[in-house]
């Protein structure tokens, strides 16, 4: 796949991570972007204060203090052009 997305599951991200994670793959099946955008479950991306963090690789965008509702927004602003690569 050509893009994937790193959501952090670090210890102290882990917990607000899985409404993340959800929001995150339910935007993305949404938005036809499955076959175009892997999401993984990555380790700490060392910017605890601010998480759960997403990255997002070929790129290097890396957003902060994503939540589900924020998540949502990425998608559906930032990635949904991305089928068209």
């Amino acid at each position: 796949m050509p893009y994937r997305l790193y959501l952090c599951t670090g210890p102290r991200c882990a917990a607000s991570a899985a409404g993340t994670r959800a929001a995150l793959e339910n935007a993305l099946w949404e938005a036809g972007l499955l076959g175009v955008v892997e999401l993984r479950l990555g380790g700490c991306q060392d910017h605890c204060d601010h998480g759960p963090n997403l990255l997002v690789l070929p790129g290097n965008l890396r957003y902060a203090g994503v939540t589900p509702e924020r998540a949502t927004a990425i998608v559906r602003d930032d990635l949904t052009g991305l089928h068209d690569l």
